[in-house]
């Protein structure tokens, strides 16, 4: 009988794991992307760009910008026509970091 309560309490202690870790991984769409808002665009000189494409737990393409007068980083929302351009010249150069001068060199309107 001594056994009974000891295999109980480690049953539920395995179960109470089980279910916290069940209950942390949880897909919640969009809660862990890098852009929590984003802006249309920017008039600012912009210096780098990163591209976060969709993956399992951000359902949206992500547009990074780096500013030019203080380093800002700035959220392009990815509907907008300097996000979409920036997606395009990503593509035309086979996402090659080394080349990204080229997209920065030409204007986005």
């Amino acid at each position: 009988m001594a056994f009974a309560p000891k295999a109980c309490s480690l049953f539920l202690v395995v179960f109470l794991g089980v279910c916290m870790q069940l209950n942390g991984a949880q897909h919640v769409p969009g809660a862990r992307c890098k852009c929590p808002g984003t802006i249309m665009h920017t008039q600012e000189t912009i210096v780098d760009f990163e591209i976060i494409e969709k993956t399992h737990y951000c359902d949206t393409t992500e547009i990074i910008v780096t500013l030019a007068e203080d380093g800002a980083r700035r959220c392009l929302n990815p509907v907008g026509r300097k996000a979409m351009f920036f997606v395009n010249c990503w593509n035309k150069i086979n996402k090659d970091d080394k080349q990204k001068r080229r997209c920065l060199k030409r204007k986005a309107e």
